[in-house]
């Protein structure tokens, strides 16, 4: 029989802290105030997250859901959205 060699066990790892409140969500702290000046629709906002900007609908901030324009990955470039 061979010999199981015993390992030292070390605890729970760290894990690095979350800049964001999720990671699927929208959120009110995530807005790019001077950005969001720049677009012509009232209805929109742009957002800063981990992989960038993106734009999104003021609806769906905070409201527990996933935000597909967060959450899908290729991003168009801020200048063709600003129609």
């Amino acid at each position: 029989m061979a010999r199981h060699s015993k390992r030292r066990y070390t605890g729970p790892q760290k894990k690095e802290d979350y800049l964001y409140p999720s990671r699927y969500g929208s959120h009110a702290s995530m807005i790019d105030e001077e950005k969001t000046s720049e677009l012509t629709d009232e209805k929109m906002v742009v957002l800063k997250d981990e992989h960038g900007m993106y734009i999104t609908y003021k609806d769906r901030l905070d409201n527990g859901l996933a935000d597909p324009k967060r959450t899908y990955p290729p991003r168009p470039p801020l200048t063709q959205c600003k129609k």
